[in-house]
């Protein structure tokens, strides 16, 4: 936790995954090999999206618990790239594919119909933030996120 909690970019997505609750009621850091995906509050279609595809895209491994969502965090510098988040996913990009992204159809605000709330990523997660779409292209874009420092 504390190389991801140290990071001042991971500020909003920890403060929104952490839903009120504190660090130490929930799981951080790599997942144990039996993790039980079907029950990370996320969608198994996405937990295989995120670990499975977007992850392979990744040099090193990436996969995470955060708050007890998967996640895929930068194993050297702690910086948050995506987090799974009930049906959806978010995915940290670099500007030029954030609005690639958007310009293909992403949301950067989504509405939770079954729960009645909405996430503005923007103003929670912060810049370059997008829900994805499963596109093609997310693991490209996400292998320049990892590559490159954010801008």
């Amino acid at each position: 936790m504390s190389l991801v909690a140290a990071r001042q970019e991971n500020d909003g997505p920890l403060t929104y995954l952490a839903h009120g609750r504190p660090a130490a009621e929930a799981a951080f850091g790599p997942p144990p090999h039996d993790v039980d995906r079907l029950h990370l509050g996320t969608h198994p279609d996405v937990v295989d999206w995120l670990w499975e595809t977007l992850n392979a895209a990744l040099p090193s491994d990436g996969r995470w618990l955060v708050f007890d969502a998967p996640a895929l965090v930068h194993p050297g510098s702690g910086v948050i790239l995506a987090a799974g988040i009930g049906t959806q996913y978010a995915l940290r990009l670099l500007p030029e594919h954030a609005a690639a992204a958007v310009e293909a159809g992403a949301e950067l605000v989504h509405r939770f119909r079954t729960v009645g709330t909405k996430l503005d990523l923007p103003a929670t997660f912060g810049a370059g933030w997008v829900f994805g779409r499963f596109d093609d292209r997310e693991p490209g874009w996400l292998l320049t996120s990892y590559l490159e420092p954010a801008r």
